[in-house]
This record gives C-alpha cells, sequence and structure tokens, in this order.
C-alpha cells in the first residue's frame, strides 16, 4: 500500500487514450481492476490513422509517458495498437526500456500487453471481432498475422464508428462472438479489438459457452497493468486471463 493516498493506494496507471470518445474504458476499468488501482489518462488525436495522425499521437504518446510519471503513475501503458506499431514490431520492448531509464517508471503499450495476454493464453488460431466497418479487417487480419505471429482464422465487423461506440450494448459484443466462432469453429480464441465498447461483459459466457479463449483490449490492458505493478489478485468474472493468471 502507498503511504499519503486516497486513491491509487495500491497502483497509479497512467495510459494514453486513442479514442475520439473515452465514456466506456474507465467504467470497465474500474469494474475489473481491484480497489486500490487508479486510472489516470491523457487523450491523443489519433483521427482517421494517417500517418501523420500516427506519428502525432507517436509523439505525444512519449511526452504524455513523462507527463504521467511527474504526476506519481506507477505505470505508464501507451495506448493505441496502431500506434503502438507504426515504428516496428522490434522496436517496442527497446522504447519501453529507454523510457523506463529516462521516466524512472516501469513503462508498457497496448501492443506488448495484448502480446503477452496472447501468450499466457496458448492462442494461436485467432478470430478477430471488432466494432468498425468491414473496411477495417485487413488492418486486423494483418496485425494478428504480422504482429502478434498468429494464424488468423477470420475477422467480424460489427459495422459501427468511433462516434457511436459509447451506445453499443452489451448484447451487441456477446451476439457478434457468437456469429464469429460459428462462422470460424477451428478458432481457439476470441479477440475483441478496441477498449473502448462495452466487451468485458461477453468475455466468460463466451468462454463457457464455446470453450475458447477470449481476449479483450481493456482485459489485457487491466491484466498488464496489474501484474507488472506487482497486483497478483485472481480477478472472477471476466476470463481466465485475469482469474488464473
Amino acid at each position: 500500500m502507498k503511504k499519503n493516498r486516497t486513491h491509487g493506494y495500491r497502483a497509479r496507471i497512467g495510459y494514453t487514450v486513442a479514442a475520439v470518445t473515452t465514456e466506456i474504458y474507465p467504467i470497465d476499468w474500474y469494474r475489473v481492476v481491484p480497489k486500490g488501482v487508479s486510472l489516470m489518462m491523457i487523450t491523443l488525436p489519433l483521427g482517421n490513422r494517417s500517418d501523420s495522425d500516427l506519428k502525432k499521437c507517436y509523439e505525444i504518446s512519449i511526452e504524455s509517458a513523462q507527463t504521467m510519471a511527474r504526476a506519481g503513475a506507477d505505470l505508464v501503458l501507451l495506448g493505441g495498437l496502431p500506434i503502438n506499431v507504426s515504428k516496428g514490431k522490434n522496436s517496442l520492448e527497446q522504447l519501453m526500456s529507454h523510457l523506463e531509464i529516462e521516466t524512472g517508471v516501469r513503462m508498457s503499450c497496448s501492443a506488448l500487453a495484448q502480446a503477452n495476454a496472447f501468450t499466457k493464453l496458448g492462442a494461436s488460431k485467432v478470430c478477430t471481432i471488432h466494432p468498425f466497418l468491414k473496411d477495417q479487417n485487413q488492418r486486423h487480419e494483418r496485425t494478428i498475422r504480422d504482429y502478434f505471429g498468429l494464424e488468423s482464422t477470420g475477422v467480424f465487423a460489427g459495422g459501427s464508428n468511433l462516434l457511436e461506440l459509447g451506445s453499443l450494448t452489451p448484447n451487441s459484443a456477446l451476439q457478434w462472438g457468437r456469429d464469429a466462432i460459428s462462422n470460424h469453429p477451428n478458432s481457439d480464441t476470441l479477440y475483441f479489438g478496441c477498449p473502448h465498447w462495452t466487451v468485458v461483459d461477453a468475455i466468460e459466457p463466451l468462454e463457457k459457452e464455446f470453450g475458447v479463449n477470449v481476449m479483450t483490449s481493456l482485459q489485457a490492458i487491466a491484466w498488464e497493468s496489474m501484474r507488472k505493478t506487482g497486483i497478483k489478485d485472481p480477478v472472477k468474472g471476466f476470463g481466465r486471463l485475469l482469474r488464473e493468471f
């Protein structure tokens, strides 16, 4: 327990947010983590994911890590998987190590968190569900194949957009997950991309119903953040990753 802390007395986690709206993330974060783990956020202007947007967000991410370290974060996790991987797969761990030395706090990012989660779950054949239009499918397939080094068994697009993420019902993720695994039954893992829509309520039902791993962006980020700050509490109700590892 950290002395003289009303909030975050177990850990204060800094997170850079790559989303137009950030309504769902903090709500579900505090449902998933145990008491005493707090969240500080800085938003990034990701926009339409153009090269200039990615470059700008990357630079702001680095500045944000330094800001949150000065503000007392115990760990800073850089969000926005497209931003994370924009500099190439092999540079991420080196960048995190450099930032740890520079800021004096532990560092990670959403790409590494999800890679670590896939490894811990023993994922091999991954079906991706995302809330956006089908024009994003190829990007998700490339990420699974080229960054995570796993087999992409298929991609399910929900057909929504960045501005509507906060209005998607919990049942959307559950039904889309069922449709995805029905269409791609050889998958051993369902992966829900983007942490800014309500997904956490679908994790446990889908794991029980189909006997597969279910990994979501927010779940993996919360898991990585807790484990890297020494919090080993098993969290029930939100899938194997948080319960067993």
